[in-house]
């Protein structure tokens, strides 16, 4: 692996299919006879001992009642009988929320368990000649990930350098406010991040929301994190070894590890860190004088956003479809409104959504379609879906995150621009800081270009990635939506992906042939011509998000220039100038963070200094009907007042005002 380098989560094997097309109803890598069509993929990377099976609705019943591997329904027991013995489960837990899973279908999905020793292909064609399987998947293998982490030392890392929360090692988190340090990576650009402090003077969390960290397991203990953990009280307060509230899993207390069928885990041989640095980018308690911050980490007085592990690896063994489909189900059952997926297939191996969603991946999108259905929050119509694109510096994104119904993050680097290894293009939705590390004179490693987070055991470290780059999407999201809910606004799921795909800054006008970038990994030159318009909408920005939450235009600057707004184009057709610009409103904290001076009104022209990057709220009054105000000597015009959300970045294009979300 290469040096700081943070691989997604791959399936493993599946390049041997890469090139398919068909559907589900025209699987052309097997033969097209009456049993061999009801196999709905390859046996490429399967695992051994494990088929699932969508069962026909007339064997329904026989099923549900089987004792080990007797349903009664001779066909198939004569084949489980050769098998030498199967278990026999349904996939998903009917016990919760029954009548929704059964409206997907997911009653119908089984997985049968036999001897490894078996030939999985063989046994799957034997189960596939019986009347009362429908279709068969393999489960395909999925490998957890082996990223390298640069931990930190605690005392070296803290800085007198004054942050806006009291944690020590938020001033080298850049992803969140990049002051251009260079000491803290040599490629530094002042405001190449996700605007966090501006939003965070709005709302900085939610115990009301929870967001579901499908990945390794986090480590709930983490001084850090374990103030913002989401906890099942009746588990926790029951007896351990039993179901306390029945729902099917045994001491879920925070989570549950689907990888073993047990209690969470993080620190077995093969584990990476890679589930509790996600956590801590998300919801890492803020202002508690520890550690980092998380983006939606509260203000450290019981006010962030909670996490539940849903994990799907442990150590380096490998799992299937069986395991990801279970843990993105119990994720909507306990209440998660966002699914944080910093994993997914390798790029190009999946032609299309629909080999996506009717083909190598049932059970998988049956769980994901319950998910997004299933309304957890009330400012919200369902849930989120929010996936790593893939690190393969491919030219699309990778599925799942690539599915048109999923959000795919691409990742940038601490100077803003495409990180080398980000996959790009066609499913590719936003950009956020995943990091890169720096190769100082080509031979010595600077990590501390990459995020900083939590790692298990009261660490901290760096880690690069698209996988880092998702969590500031999740994180984000979960701040819009607390501030949806204490405005007492509602969004219907596709409104609000909208919104946050449309809270972005331009990246555009930096990806052409005149800029060039070093790849870290081998010192080479490139031009990044080859993203324009591939990175997604733009890259995310939390201030913009809650401005369009807020219905609050935005409008780009320039940080180091004298500015002009023609306030006439934020409102009615942008052209007729409909009230007359009286003054502007500029707080005392806005006017400090951007050095904003020398306000002056010419026309309907609002002309300032704006020194520094970052964001504000200022408000401009207007006389609508009128030179001046009516008073009791004169008719005159009402005074008005319309809010305007300022980002100011180096080199921002302000030909156009971006309107916000209304």
């Amino acid at each position: 692996m290469n040096k700081g380098k943070i691989l997604l989560i791959t399936l493993a094997g599946m390049l041997a299919v890469s090139c398919a097309t068909d559907t589900v109803d025209q699987p052309g890598s097997v033969a097209l006879d009456a049993t061999s069509a009801k196999l709905i993929n390859t046996s490429t990377a399967a695992l051994s001992g494990e088929l699932l099976l969508y069962v026909d609705e007339a064997a329904l019943e026989q099923f549900a009642t089987a004792e080990g591997s007797r349903t009664g329904i001779s066909d198939f027991d004569a084949v489980a009988e050769e098998v030498g013995g199967v278990t026999i489960e349904p996939v998903f837990n009917l016990a919760v929320d029954g009548d929704a899973k059964r409206a997907l279908g997911m009653h119908r999905w089984y997985v049968a368990y036999f001897s490894e020793d078996a030939d999985v292909e063989a046994v799957a064609q034997k189960f596939a000649k019986s009347a009362a399987i429908e279709r068969i998947q393999f489960s395909t293998t999925v490998v957890a990930p082996r990223p390298e982490a640069t931990y930190v030392d605690f005392a070296a890392a803290t800085r007198a350098e004054e942050g806006y929360y009291n944690d020590p090692l938020l001033p080298m988190q850049w992803h969140y406010t990049n002051t251009g340090n260079k000491e803290i990576t040599p490629i530094a650009v002042e405001g190449a991040d996700i605007n966090a402090i501006p939003a965070w003077d709005i709302i900085k969390g939610s115990k009301d929301i929870i967001v579901a960290v499908m990945d390794e397991g986090v480590d709930y203990t983490h001084e850090d994190l374990a103030d913002n953990m989401w906890f099942n009280e009746a588990e926790l307060n029951g007896v351990a070894g039993v179901d306390d509230d029945e729902n099917g899993y045994v001491d879920d207390v925070h989570g549950y590890n689907f990888s073993d069928d047990g209690p969470l885990t993080w620190d077995l041989a093969g584990d990476t860190g890679h589930g509790t640095h996600i956590a801590g980018t998300i919801a890492a308690v803020n202002n508690n004088g520890i550690g980092v911050s998380g983006v939606a980490g509260g203000s450290g007085n019981g006010d962030g956003v909670r996490i539940v592990s849903t994990q799907i690896f442990s150590g380096d063994r490998g799992n299937g479809v069986t395991v990801t489909a279970r843990a993105a189900e119990y994720a909507a059952d306990c209440g998660a409104v966002i699914l944080q997926c910093s994993w997914g297939l390798p790029a190009g191996t999946v032609p299309n959504d629909n080999t996506f969603k009717n083909g190598y991946y049932s059970p998988q999108y049956a769980a994901f379609k319950y998910f997004v259905e299933k309304k957890n929050h009330p400012a919200l119509d369902g849930g989120l879906i929010i996936f790593a694109a893939g690190n393969e510096a491919y030219t699309s994104s990778s599925y799942p995150g690539a599915y048109s119904e999923f959000i795919s993050v691409t990742s940038t680097a601490a100077d803003g621009l495409p990180a080398y290894y980000t996959n790009y293009g066609p499913g590719s939705n936003i950009a956020a800081p995943g990091g890169e590390y720096f190769r100082n004179a080509y031979t010595h490693y600077v990590n501390t270009g990459c995020v900083l987070s939590t790692m298990p055991g009261n660490q901290y470290g760096y880690m690069q990635g698209t996988s880092m780059a998702c969590p500031h999407v999740s994180g984000i999201a979960a701040l819009a939506l607390a501030y949806a809910d204490q405005m007492g606004k509602t969004y219907s799921v596709k409104q609000f992906q909208t919104m946050l795909l449309t809270s972005v800054n331009n990246i555009n006008q930096y990806l052409n042939d005149q800029v060039k970038r070093i790849n870290p990994e081998d010192a080479t030159e490139y031009d990044l011509a080859a993203y324009y318009n591939k990175m997604g909408t733009g890259s995310i920005d939390a201030f913009r998000a809650l401005m369009s939450v807020r219905g609050t235009v935005c409008v780009p600057v320039v940080a180091g220039e004298e500015n002009v707004i023609k306030i006439s184009s934020l409102y009615g057709d942008g052209t007729t100038k409909l009230a007359k610009l009286e003054s502007v409103i500029v707080p005392d904290d806005v006017r400090a963070r951007l050095g904003i001076k020398n306000e002056t009104i010419f026309g309907d022209e609002l002309i300032f200094e704006c020194a520094n990057t970052g964001a504000g709220v200022i408000t401009v009054q207007l006389i609508a009907g009128g030179d001046m105000v009516g008073s009791g000597q004169n008719t005159g015009g009402m005074l008005i007042e319309k809010e305007i959300g300022i980002v100011a970045r180096e080199g921002n294009v302000v030909d156009e005002p971006i309107g916000g979300w209304l």
